[in-house]
């Protein structure tokens, strides 16, 4: 996923006198409480140290207050984060590298101190993380692809063809090389590296059939799981204490490197635009899939997107039918909901419809289906 963030709009500004605290610290204070929320102490331990220092890192600070954006919305302390982490990648001794790995958890004294420190002597560094395109490739998440396509395909057993807006690295597009556990339903590859086990809540997902005919996807900003730079890009999106999904993660580029993904660089709404009105197979599904990707585009992004679903779903027939799953938050961002709309030319017009709750990085699904 790539954040649609342009770094001539960041403003770091020259600062003098004492730091007051503001929309910074608040942020980081309701992402503490995501965080405990989660049951991921390390994650909100390092939430709480920053809000108690980032108000003394001068044109840092002033960085992420005068942000030009919504903080939440544009991820910006997940920015941070990531640049956290990769401070801490590389000094593998550190109070960081234990906050993040799976050590014993620093005092907080220790993880002020820590933290002031990098602050001080990496603000360059974080100040180019806060404007990079962020990336994520949270593999788990995928899970609920494969809900969604079981469900789809069901009732008629068409194959699918899977097109991915912002893929990242792609590695969401290799889900058929992945074992799959939703509850009592088993799918895909079961003896892969990569084992997806959510916990499964709600309605059980009835058995069918899945075949997928192709998988590609387009990224602003595409990574290459060949480059060393591109894979501890990755790795430091991750938050502190998450070594399950460290290790994922790392079994996720390893099937990439030996099946790359197939993610051109390109907007999602022209990618989109030409691949919907290229010719499709009768007797095929289209599926077009984005995970945490809306919030980051920019409102005629998102029109474009719409715009593209809606000229080709008034083609589509009971032979070429067209879907789109969406595991995107809810407005108020108080959910993350996996949607479903479909588009045959007779039953289904574009209806959305919720076929589950999801926990923000595939941990947990709550199944309701299309029935």
């Amino acid at each position: 996923m790539t954040l649609l963030f342009h770094p001539d709009d960041l403003i770091v500004p020259a600062t003098d006198g004492p730091p007051a605290s503001g929309r910074a610290v608040r942020q980081l204070l309701v992402e503490a409480a995501k965080a405990e929320g989660f049951v991921k102490p390390r994650a909100a331990a390092l939430m709480h140290a920053l809000a108690r220092v980032l108000p003394h890192a001068g044109a840092l600070f002033e960085t992420i207050e005068q942000w030009p954006g919504d903080l939440a919305s544009d991820g910006v302390i997940f920015r941070l984060n990531a640049g956290l982490h990769a401070f801490a990648l590389s000094d593998p001794g550190g109070v960081l590298a234990a906050l993040y790995g799976s050590d014993a958890m620093p005092s907080d004294a220790q993880l002020d101190r820590a933290l002031a420190r990098a602050l001080d002597e990496r603000a360059e560094e974080l100040a180019v993380w806060l404007s990079h395109p962020t990336q994520t490739n949270e593999v788990a998440r995928v899970a609920g692809l494969v809900a969604a396509l079981i469900e789809l395909c069901r009732a008629d057993g068409l194959p699918c063809e899977v097109l991915e807006l912002g893929a990242s690295a792609g590695l969401n597009l290799n889900f058929p090389y992945y074992a799959v556990r939703l509850g009592q339903l088993s799918a895909c590859a079961p003896t892969s590296a990569v084992t997806l086990v959510p916990e499964w809540r709600g309605r059980p997902l009835e058995a069918g059939p899945l075949a997928v005919m192709a998988a590609r996807g387009v990224d602003l900003h595409p990574l290459d799981v060949t480059s060393a730079a591109d894979r501890r890009s990755l790795a430091a999106y991750v938050w502190p204490g998450e070594t399950m999904r460290a290790s994922r993660l790392a079994a996720a580029i390893g099937i990439a490197e030996a099946h790359p993904p197939q993610v051109e660089t390109g907007r999602a709404s022209a990618f989109l635009a030409r691949e919907l009105s290229a010719p499709q197979p009768a007797g095929s599904r289209r599926v077009v899939f984005h995970s945490m990707v809306l919030q980051y585009a920019s409102p005629s992004e998102r029109a474009a997107i719409d715009a593209a679903f809606a000229e080709a779903g008034s083609q589509a027939t009971p032979d070429r039918p067209l879907a789109r799953v969406g595991i995107e938050w809810r407005a108020d961002r108080g959910a993350v909901e996996l949607r479903i709309a479909q588009w045959d030319g007779v039953r289904h017009r574009g209806e959305s419809r919720i076929a589950a709750l999801c926990h923000p990085y595939g941990e947990w699904i709550d199944w309701r289906g299309l029935a």
